[in-house]
């Protein structure tokens, strides 16, 4: 019995030191263009399959994630793929077409596990595998070349053009021009082909639609801006609607100082303006003694310089030079926006002809991606997408 004991005790002893051990081997480190990310559950290999949590993935790579709990199915939606998962599963579509995978789709811990190379290569990214450091690289943003066209709203054109830096400076074959010239301009543009890419922060008419695509990148909302001195704070819907229709013409009305209202307005095919007079003024048009500024830091500009002077703009472009009127008792504030609390919210669009490709796609993937979110959309001023 000694003897039986001592084994006993020996083979405990030297379970307890192996099992550090076994645990002490390295995780599978996961690193997307150039960044490692911690996902939510760690990544497993099975059958020699590497399965990762697919929100964490997929989102980082500007992927719209949604699931079907009646169907069991995970989606994905890219810009140019739309991608099914069903849990247990070898078959998944991509863009409607069968594919098979070595190892089905799990779930794992709460979490919706898909092989890797399999999602990744679906939706044009490339994985790698080193391992003697036991990680997986994917490669999706960095990898991008060619060129690019993109003209139209000067509301989104900060983003959009923050956007493009970053990816040039990311990709030495990468080249991406980005011009204003109002939402008009840019829906035109991208309907006749001359770019690749048209912003519009307005939605598209029926018309539009039919042969255009829009993705929403970011949110916006629209302030009513006045002189940093002007003592008014907040306008109601009705009283805002009246001074950019001229029916209000002097600030005393609107408990100001006894002086005339000087309205400004952007120029027809503005984007900001045609949402203004949909949202404000139920489709009518600003008073035509208005003075039209070509752009959004030209409409702020001329606020600023004027004490009497009522303008409106995104709130991106909100700074100490002007000031933001509530409405209805509602900041004009990125938190309202989201929430829905602020009367004038918007969308703000990137439209392809057709559905985008290509070069196109990866592009309006990255604006959609959580480091142009958190990183770009937010510091420019604007709002996530929800």
């Amino acid at each position: 019995m000694k003897r039986i004991l001592l084994l006993l005790v020996i083979m405990v002893m030297t379970i307890a030191m192996l099992t550090p051990l076994a645990f002490a081997a390295d995780p599978i480190k996961l690193v997307i263009d150039n960044k490692t990310i911690t996902p939510s559950v760690a990544p497993i290999v099975e059958k020699g399959v590497t399965l990762v949590p697919l929100r964490s993935i997929l989102e980082t790579l500007g992927a719209d994630v949604s699931w079907n709990a009646t169907a069991r199915q995970a989606k994905i939606e890219t810009a140019a793929h739309e991608v099914i998962f069903t849990i247990n599963a070898t078959i998944y579509t991509v863009n409607g077409s069968n594919k098979t995978l070595e190892v089905p789709a799990k779930i794992i811990n709460g979490s919706t596990m898909i092989p890797l190379r399999g999602v990744s290569e679906a939706i044009g990214a490339t994985v790698d595998y080193n391992g003697s450091s036991n990680t997986v690289n994917i490669s999706y943003f960095s990898k991008m070349s060619g060129s690019l066209k993109i003209s139209g709203s000067t509301t989104l054109q900060p983003i959009v053009q923050a956007a493009a830096d970053k990816l040039i400076a990311m990709n030495k074959g990468l080249s991406i021009t980005v011009s204003g010239g109002g939402s008009g301009t840019g829906i035109k543009d991208a309907d006749a082909g001359t770019v690749n890419i048209g912003m519009s922060s307005r939605e598209l008419t029926a018309d539009e639609a039919k042969g255009l695509r829009a993705y929403a990148v970011a949110n916006d909302g629209i302030a009513i801006i006045v002189h940093p001195s002007n003592k008014v704070s907040n306008l109601s819907k009705d009283q805002a609607a009246k001074v950019f229709l001229g029916e209000v013409k002097n600030w005393k009305d609107v408990g100001g100082n006894d002086a005339p209202i000087i309205v400004t307005t952007r120029e027809s095919g503005s984007g900001t303006r045609a949402t203004l007079e949909e949202m404000l003024m139920n489709k009518e048009s600003v008073v035509a003694t208005a003075s039209p500024y070509s752009s959004s830091q030209l409409i702020k500009q001329a606020v600023a310089k004027d004490v009497n002077a009522i303008g409106f703009d995104s709130i991106g472009f909100v700074d100490s030079t002007v000031k933001a009127l509530s409405l209805d008792g509602k900041a004009a504030t990125p938190a309202n926006v989201l929430s829905n609390t602020y009367a004038m919210g918007r969308e703000l669009l990137c439209c392809t002809k057709g559905k985008a490709s290509g070069l196109t796609a990866v592009f309006i993937d990255y604006l959609r991606s959580k480091d142009c979110q958190d990183n770009i959309v937010v510091n420019e001023g604007y709002v996530k997408l929800r």
